[in-house]
């Protein structure tokens, strides 16, 4: 409650509230148990929001739904208009739950996965890439086959040409780029049909069962826990890597390569734009959110309206910028410019430093919104103009020449019924059998058992899906 902003809001919207706190391993647990219970708080910030219970629970009255018009409330009004998710959580005409958008790419609606690539060693091999460096996909495995054959960082068996971020849990992800629905559904002719069996999804397995037998992947990444290819390439081990890199992760990125990689700067690293075969850029949509706040069916009026008020002020410039930088005067200044000066170090605002509550107080802010507004905020020293602009940017621009572009189906993604709940596990198994058919030495029969033991049961779910989407 000391925090600056936290003070600040109490002290203008004359609030006081106190925290009632849930451990993030029982979470789903608890929550369940307090809806059952109609024991919710009268704010809730729901974090891991399950569709079907939401809108179980929208109807059993457990919540207060949302006012229609929040014209009170412009900056929360033009997030309900800008994203479509919002449309998607009404439950018989109302909105029970605000999503809590992920703003970190204002320039369209495109997944921030992308390549980086070490552009200092490109540049030791005779090569003069750009930051942002159009590539075919033939051209990018030559890039990687050249990269093993002259090895710039001289680093011998430690080398990894191309990594990715989560190792092997990340390859099926990866192979959406040939088969968008490998592991959803697919509509063909009409009818929803299960992605996996497409000929595409041998086509994604042979790439990169190619790239892990020439040895241009590590060897034992298969195994990887989530984060071990990113966390190689941030040591100096990996030429390229394939990674969620929006634009915060992209700084962050830059900064540690910047501070642990020996005469590393941040114009070193440049970004692969790759054309697959059909000329086009494989990209699909960002995900718009993560989590949501609501309010318990209890909840007085005013302290709703109260509550919104709090988050519409908090998503004005004046409050980004003090969640961005600290308090205005005291933290850093701005002249007639535009130019911010902090005063203060990043160890200052780490944990135990005296000006930690500048990192801690970000927790009130983004309970209405999660990231990305001080990134983009002008001026700002802690984003670079190199990260921002002439990367992350282009990147985004580059992709919108000639995108293959695969939308959300929040409809099919939300809709329940029993087989395809149960199908879901095969779903999210995939990427295992995945993992199996790029390692093994006989990929197809491989694949081909793994369809084969689910069609029966993909086929029923898909009847279901069809029954209310199928044309």
């Amino acid at each position: 409650m000391d925090y600056p902003l936290v003070a600040e809001a109490c002290e203008k919207f004359n609030i006081d509230f106190t925290v009632q706190l849930v451990a993030w391993d029982n979470w789903d647990d608890v929550t369940r148990t307090l809806a059952a219970t109609d024991s919710f708080p009268e704010v809730i910030a729901w974090y891991n929001l399950n569709y079907t219970e939401y809108v179980e629970w929208a109807q059993e009255g457990i919540f207060k739904a949302i006012p229609d018009d929040l014209s009170a409330y412009p900056n929360l009004e033009a997030l309900t208009e800008k994203y479509t998710i919002f449309d998607k959580l009404l439950v018989d005409g109302n909105l029970y739950a605000f999503p809590k958008i992920k703003n970190n790419n204002p320039y369209n609606e495109y997944d921030s996965y992308m390549f980086a690539y070490r552009r200092d060693w490109a540049n030791a091999m005779g090569l003069d890439y750009a930051p942002v460096q159009e590539l075919t996909w033939d051209e990018f495995k030559e890039y990687l086959r050249k990269v093993k054959e002259e090895d710039p960082g001289q680093l011998g068996d430690k080398l990894i040409p191309f990594d990715f971020e989560n190792g092997g849990n990340s390859w099926c992800g990866f192979a959406r780029k040939w088969n968008p629905y490998i592991s959803s559904y697919k509509m063909v002719d009409g009818q929803y049909v299960w992605g996996a069996p497409d000929q595409t999804s041998m086509e994604a397995i042979l790439e990169i069962k190619e790239l892990y037998d020439e040895g241009l992947l590590a060897t034992d990444s298969y195994t990887d826990a989530n984060n071990a290819g990113k966390e190689r390439f941030m040591a100096g081990r990996s030429a390229v890597i394939y990674s969620n890199l929006g634009p915060s992760i992209l700084q962050d990125t830059v900064n540690q390569m910047v501070s642990t990689i020996d005469g590393f700067k941040e114009e070193d690293l440049g970004l692969f734009t790759v054309k697959m075969d059909d000329g086009k850029y494989a990209v699909s949509q960002m995900d718009e959110w993560w989590g949501s706040f609501a309010f318990d069916n209890d909840c007085p009026d005013e302290v709703m309206e109260r509550w919104l008020a709090v988050g519409n002020w908090l998503l004005e410039q004046e409050q980004i910028e003090k969640y961005a930088y600290g308090v205005e005067g005291e933290d850093w200044t701005k002249d007639a410019d535009g130019n911010v000066t902090l005063n203060y170090t990043a160890e200052e605002t780490a944990a135990g430093g005296d000006k930690e509550y500048i990192t801690n107080q970000r927790a009130f802010q983004k309970y209405f919104i999660l990231e990305g507004l001080d990134l983009f905020l002008e001026g700002n020293p802690n984003a670079s103009d190199y990260v921002i602009n002439d990367l992350f940017k282009t990147n985004m621009e580059t992709w919108e020449i000639n995108p293959n572009y695969t939308p959300s189906n929040y409809d099919l993604t939300y809709f329940s019924s029993p087989e395809k709940d149960a199908f879901a596990s095969v779903l999210n198994s995939t990427s295992d059998d995945f993992i199996q058919a790029v390692i093994s030495d006989d990929p197809e029969t491989v694949w081909n058992q793994f369809i084969d033991e689910n069609v029966e049961q993909a086929e029923r779910a898909c009847e279901e899906v069809n029954e209310v989407f199928g044309e």
